[in-house]
């Protein structure tokens, strides 16, 4: 079968799958408003890669079954189960309805996979997650009327049944003719079978809840009115009777004829015995009605009535768990509980739209609220909570909840299309990035950006993903008030900058060649000053804020170049030596043109040396070691920290500082005079192979790295490295632990604070290898959210080349204590003294080298850290975009989760993935291979048409998500987008044609999968430098 092309239909044709969608669902009896809506958006999305076949197939299924349409055009319609054999059944309760069911209930089905080919319950606008499994029930034989069924934990069923027969107790009978009454829903059947502990519930469906009923606006004011009278009427019952039911909210209500029908009483609370979760309970109830009231139905509801119980505002209370995580206590008052509560309600109520546009221009709260606390975890929730609350402003509030509203329709939709492929991915994809965005840029920004959109309705209704993602983008991309005048500022690329831009290289190649030719009639090669007087002038404090780029050229020549030796001028007679920011770059054309050594200061590098040290100095501060004004360092005994080629170097020196410090005898006897074989320890599979390589050119032998394996997370296990350091192999001392801020394959992070006190326990030095993770420093936020714990470390390595836009080669290695490097030199004597300045006594491979340190002071004096901090979390903001892109497209299964710019993923569509389920062990690890050709097939044809380029290396699946197995080894793809200027259409394009190259493959693929292709098989290329490791 030949697949199906992607749609090449005008922009338009998505609008027009829409209108269509909405039509066929339109009558369907299971799905609420808003849920056609939604599911009307996934089946136009689905349908762009379906075949004719399958979207009229799609067409005839939605009618009475939409969650089977959108699987008839993501290709993962269910085999028929193998049968499991019949499992005896027990249902009880109401007669009829336990008829029903047993009638209904095939008597070979296994009750799981007769629910399982039931659709989700989608009759509510408020989404119920995944996890609590909901069906709408239908059956091959006629019905008296339709049916729905949820599963109730077992625990709960006794409290349930005792809970609905004390309300049905103190139900209110009518006071007048036309006054509503009550019921509790007392029909259901509980069916359980053996091998089961929690039981499947049937019920009538009741159909619209009283919550989606109030909201709509089409309810007749008499009806209304009866309506909260008759509430009223119970809320008073409840207090008359000391017994309120925790669930007293609309959707837990129907109305059906002349009564009210109550559902759901996991709890009821007794006021005599439990006043606090009484009186909670009563401030919830407010919530729940929040906004489906106006203001004058909810004080006719919640007027005040005796029996309300009165607690002090200073009665304690355990803190729940909103409240340890927002509050980071173990208890609360009354006063405080109280208080968060009101906020709550404010924030769930009816707000006000900008527009008409949508539910009659008013935005409903609750929904918002009901969905945040199903779906974010409590520690997301509280972030979401502590930036909303606090907001005054009508407009600007409103315009937040719209932007998460949109978020929230996003991730329901993603949620509904998940389920089609079996997933169930309760998560809040779009929610979290907005709550994230939230913490970068404030709510003022976020309103204002919703405000500034256009058409927001219509794109809200037609792709929230897309109207969500373009927001985030924007938002992430001007983060710390960037734009593209100040980006153009700082870095180069943009051809409309490039007339400012030529004029400052140029002004910067000026400089050298004044340095190289002479500005001055018989310049001197050196204009001497004294090394405490150059100190003075070049120490500054760490920039918080950047100076102006001619600022900086203007001290570089002022000071730097003015005191520079001039090593090719004609009488220098000493040696015969003479030789992507915008200031890096400057920085590295700089560098060869003024030909510094920084071997020594006398006739070689008498400014350059300070410059250098200040550099260091400004790194250790920002990895939180104790820092001091360059003015006050002795001499290099003081620099505890060197430039290097790369990582690999810095690395390499960090091993060789760890191993002095451990084993001092060694500087004189060598290893030979050892009665222990010296051993670091790291997570194998994740760690650099400088690592393994150091411990190689360094004469420990590849046998002394011990691997404690690493995580699903792709990274280091805290508890591994404490049992390996407290029984280590015989024979083998382990002098150092490396964990790792950001490996070169996923960059996981590892948890610093916590192998940073297995390390101190054991005393064993700990060496962070930064090089990935390393610019999150700059970022006050992102280092406190990644990196804490990194200031414990003996040493780190950065590279600047890496993730500061700084060219080649630009690394460091940093150490905690001072006089670590003084170890390096023979010469004891003269490198302890102070104002020895010759660094070249304290480099180890290193003797002559550039001035390479130029760019990273150049970029951190022109650009701040506050702006370095916020580029670097701006470039999250393309990572994050294109992660959310390719799980949109459905055809791919990433390896890791994103923790700030490197994503690894497989193509591996679902029809892959279910027909690898069904494979035994060894057909896996062939299919794995299948997957790994492919993967490197697309990347390889992208690559060589020079239109996008992946990286491509090996990676071990270590959490199974492809479904081979644990730890099975892939080719990948990886994207680490990190140049800010990357715009979203860059990355639009790069989708598309991912999306194009993968598409035609994927029936070729199954085949192979399935042993049915005698193709000859693609052989993916030798992985990249990011699989060099031995972990595999």
């Amino acid at each position: 079968m030949t697949p199906a092309p992607i749609s090449t239909r005008p922009p338009h044709g998505h609008a027009q799958r829409l209108d269509a969608w909405r039509a066929v669902l339109r009558e369907h009896a299971h799905l609420s408003d808003r849920f056609r809506h939604r599911y009307a958006i996934v089946l136009a999305q689905l349908e762009r890669t379906a075949t004719a076949e399958a979207v009229t197939a799609a067409e005839h299924a939605a009618a009475h079954d939409a969650h089977r349409a959108m699987e008839i055009l993501a290709g993962t319609v269910r085999a028929p189960a193998e049968p499991r054999g019949a499992v005896p059944l027990a249902v009880e309760g109401d007669p009829g309805m336990t008829r029903l069911v047993r009638r209904i209930l095939p008597d070979t089905a296994h009750i799981d996979d007769f629910m399982a080919a039931q659709q989700p319950l989608a009759q509510t606008a408020v989404p119920i997650h995944p996890s609590r499994r909901a069906r709408a029930v239908r059956s091959d034989s006629p019905l008296p009327h339709d049916l729905v069924a949820l599963v109730w934990s077992a625990d709960s069923v006794e409290a349930r049944q005792r809970n609905a027969a004390s309300l049905a107790d103190i139900l209110p009978e009518p006071e007048e003719p036309g006054a509503l009454g009550f019921a509790v829903q007392t029909d259901y059947a509980m069916v359980r079978a053996e091998d089961a502990t929690d039981p499947w519930v049937f019920s009538p469906n009741l159909g619209e809840t009283l919550e989606d009923l109030l909201r709509s606006g089409t309810t007749a004011p008499r009806t209304r009115g009866r309506i909260v009278a008759a509430l009223g009427r119970l809320r008073r019952s409840m207090l008359e009777a000391g017994l309120i039911w925790q669930g007293f909210a609309p959707r837990n209500m129907f109305l059906r004829g002349e009564e009210i029908v109550l559902i759901d009483f996991e709890e009821v609370v007794r006021v005599d015995t439990s006043p606090a979760r009484a009186a909670e309970c009563l401030e919830w109830h407010r919530i729940f009605f929040a906004d489906g009231l106006t203001p004058a139905e909810a004080d006719e509801l919640f007027a005040p009535l005796p029996g309300i119980p009165a607690l002090p505002d200073d009665h304690e209370l355990p803190a729940d768990a909103f409240e340890r995580a927002l509050l980071a206590v173990e208890t609360v008052t009354w006063k405080q509980r109280r208080e968060f509560l009101h906020q709550s309600l404010r924030l769930e109520g009816q707000h006000r739209r900008p527009g008409q546009d949508r539910d009659r221009g008013i935005l409903h709260g609750h929904e918002l609220g009901h969905f945040w606390g199903d779906f974010l975890p409590v520690a997301q929730e509280t972030r979401l909570f502590a930036h909303l609350a606090p907001v005054d402003d009508p407009g600007t509030l409103v315009a937040c909840l719209e932007a998460f509203e949109a978020a929230m329709e996003a991730d329901i939709c993603r949620a509904v299309r998940s389920s089609c492929t079996g997933s169930e991915d309760g998560s809040a994809l779009r929610t979290s990035a907005l709550i994230d965005t939230l913490d970068a840029v404030g709510v003022e920004a976020l309103a204002d950006r919703r405000a500034d959109a256009t058409d927001w309705y219509g794109r809200l209704e037609a792709d929230p993903a897309l109207l969500v993602d373009e927001l985030l983008f924007h938002l992430g991309t001007h983060v710390g008030g960037l734009d593209q005048p100040v980006l153009d500022t700082y870095l180069v690329g943009n051809a409309e900058a490039r007339e400012e831009h030529e004029r400052d290289l140029v002004e910067t190649v000026r400089v050298g060649l004044d340095f190289l030719h002479g500005a001055e009639p018989e310049q001197p090669f050196l204009r001497y000053a004294e090394p405490n007087a150059l100190r003075k002038t070049i120490a500054l404090p760490l920039p918080v804020e950047g100076a102006g780029f001619d600022t900086v050229l203007g001290e570089v020549n002022d000071v730097v170049a003015r005191y520079s030796i001039g090593q090719g001028h004609s009488r220098y007679l000493a040696f015969p030596d003479s030789g992507n920011a915008l200031a890096a770059l400057a920085g590295n054309l700089l560098s060869p043109l003024l030909n510094q050594n920084l071997i020594a200061v006398d006739r070689s590098a008498p400014s350059a040396t300070f410059v250098e040290a200040q550099v260091i100095e400004w790194l250790r501060e920002l990895v939180g070691y104790p820092a001091v004004p360059l003015t006050e360092l002795r001499g290099v005994k003081d620099v505890s920290g060197l430039w290097t080629t790369g990582g690999h170097l810095s690395n390499h020196i960090a091993m060789l500082a760890a191993l002095g410090h451990a084993f001092p005898d060694a500087r004189k006897h060598g290893l030979r005079g050892l009665d222990t074989q010296p051993a670091v320890v790291m997570a194998g599979p994740i760690a650099h192979y400088s690592h393994s390589d150091a411990a190689f050119h360094l004469g420990l032998g590849w046998d002394s790295v011990l691997s404690v394996g690493a995580e699903e997370g792709y990274t280091t296990d805290p508890a591994a490295v404490d049992r390996l350091l407290s029984d280590p192999p015989s024979g083998r001392t382990p002098f150092m632990v490396v964990g790792v801020a950001g490996n070169c394959r996923t960059t996981g992070l590892d948890d610093l604070e916590a192998i940073g006190e297995v390390c101190r326990k054991h005393g064993v030095w700990f060496h962070v290898d930064a090089c990935h993770g390393g610019s999150l420093i700059f970022n006050e936020r992102l280092r406190d959210l990644h990196l804490r714990g990194i200031e414990q470390a003996d040493s780190v390595s950065l590279d600047p080349h890496k993730g500061l836009f700084t060219p080649y080669p630009s690394s460091y290695v940093v150490f905690r204590e001072r006089e670590v490097l003084t170890q390096f030199s023979r010469h004891t004597a003269a490198v302890m003294e102070d104002d020895c300045w010759d660094l070249g006594l304290i480099t180890p491979f290193l003797g002559s080298r550039g001035f390479e340190s130029l760019p990273t002071w150049m970029l951190l004096r022109h650009v701040g850290t506050r702006a370095l901090g916020a580029m670097v979390e701006s470039r999250q903001s393309l990572v994050r975009y294109l992660e959310r892109r390719i799980d949109d497209a459905g055809m791919f299964v990433r390896l890791n989760d994103v923790d700030f710019y490197r994503m690894a993923f497989v193509f591996c569509p679902p029809a892959v993935r279910r027909a690898m389920a069904g494979l035994d062990p060894a057909d896996r690890k062939r299919a794995a291979k299948v997957v790994s050709a492919y993967t490197s097939r697309i990347n390889t044809t992208l690559y060589q048409s020079g239109e996008v380029c992946f990286d491509e290396h090996s990676l071990a699946d270590l959490a199974d998500r492809v479904g081979a197995g644990q730890g099975v080894g892939y080719t990948i793809m990886a994207a680490c987008p990190g140049n800010p200027l990357v715009t979203r259409e860059d990355l639009d394009i790069a989708i598309s044609r991912l999306v194009a190259e993968a598409q035609p493959l994927v029936e070729p693929m199954l085949e192979e999968i399935l042993g049915r292709s005698d193709r000859p098989a693609f052989v993916p290329r030798m992985s990249g430098p990011a699989g060099w490791n031995d972990g595999e």
